[in-house]
């Protein structure tokens, strides 16, 4: 059995992360640690959870010797501090996180409003959407988990970027839609039951996070610079997002045409399901799954995906980068069936 670590288990990606490594047959989870509930009993955090271990402090001054993975679901600032202690280490990270999402710490810097805790750990992170950068991911020592918004987005625009599809200095424009969990677990106005129930807003517009992370992937593959503008959404559900994207091609395309680009990259994905219906939050709930969808009018591209922001959107993504680490089957231990209703 491997042998892994989970530090960030409290919230609710890591809390994920912990019920689905529970049913992976090939896994061992041998330490769970959350700072803010260490001491008490995981079924005390997660009443969903039968398992009477307590959480642990996370490994800063003492590293767990026992672990050959170790999972972070930490803010910002806090995955690098414990990448930077297992240097030295045989052991993987597969962070949940943002600290290695970016190849520069000015950038990280810039986004994240604070110093890189771990600069020198950037050279050997790979950006782990494991559909798009599977040969990386099995030789790198760090993984870096992308975030929920750019994994619905990615996944839904990285065809026509691979195919040179784009139109040079168009604009993208993502319109996002996540449930609350997505926001974490901490208490905060915008999440209480009164004031998210039967409502809908947006937040930050052109300012959120993921944004410049969304950029700089398409810009590695595209190998030009593109312009995203990206508002995101709080919509009350518990989970679920949802990814409209609205881009201009570089001439007319007939709609056959461009479902027969998405099936080049995608019809052999068991994690990917194409709909010529628009997707829903409800067909991939619970699962590892990206349903999308596509329509064209002359060059304007109209794409649509669907994930489970705590599945593929973070936790699932992370199981299945550590699955591709050990040479698995990629989508063992993973719901690939969502329930409905």
């Amino acid at each position: 059995m491997l042998k892994v670590g989970i530090a960030g288990a409290s919230g609710y990606g890591g809390g994920e992360l912990l019920r689905l490594l529970l049913f992976h047959p090939k896994v061992q989870v041998v330490h769970v640690a959350g700072e803010n509930r260490a001491g008490e009993l995981v079924e005390s955090v997660f009443p969903h959870l039968p398992l009477s271990s307590r959480m642990e402090k996370h490994p800063i001054d003492e590293p767990w010797n026992d672990i050959k993975i170790l999972f972070t679901a930490l803010p910002a600032g806090e995955s690098g501090k414990l990448a930077r202690l297992y240097r030295d280490r045989d052991v993987h990270i597969i962070d949940l996180g943002p600290d290695f999402r970016f190849r520069s710490h000015q950038r990280f810097s810039e986004v994240y409003k604070m110093p890189h805790p771990y600069p020198e750990g950037l050279s050997e992170a790979t950006y782990s959407l494991v559909e798009w950068n599977r040969k990386a991911i099995k030789n790198s020592r760090i993984l870096a988990c992308p975030g929920c918004y750019p994994t619905g987005t990615l996944m839904g625009l990285l065809p026509f970027v691979q195919e040179g599809l784009l139109k040079k200095g168009s604009q993208i424009f993502i319109d996002g839609k996540s449930g609350v969990s997505g926001a974490g677990r901490g208490l905060t106005l915008d999440t209480h039951f009164p004031e998210i129930a039967e409502s809908m807003k947006s937040y930050k517009p052109f300012s959120h996070r993921h944004g410049p992370e969304m950029e700089e992937a398409i810009e590695c593959l595209a190998g030009f610079r593109v312009n995203i503008l990206f508002v995101p959404h709080l919509i009350p559900v518990n989970r679920g997002l949802l990814s409209s994207l609205y881009f201009t091609l570089e001439k007319d395309w007939k709609e056959e045409d461009v479902w027969n680009v998405m099936k080049k990259y995608y019809q052999d994905e068991t994690g990917v399901y194409l709909t010529e219906k628009p997707p829903s939050t409800a067909m991939v709930r619970g699962t590892n799954r990206t349903a999308i969808s596509l329509r064209m009018e002359g060059s304007a591209a109209f794409v649509e995906t669907a994930i489970d922001n705590l599945v593929k959107g973070a936790a699932g993504q992370a199981i299945q980068s550590m699955n591709v680490i050990q040479g698995w089957e990629e989508m063992e231990g993973l719901p690939m069936i969502g329930a409905f209703p």
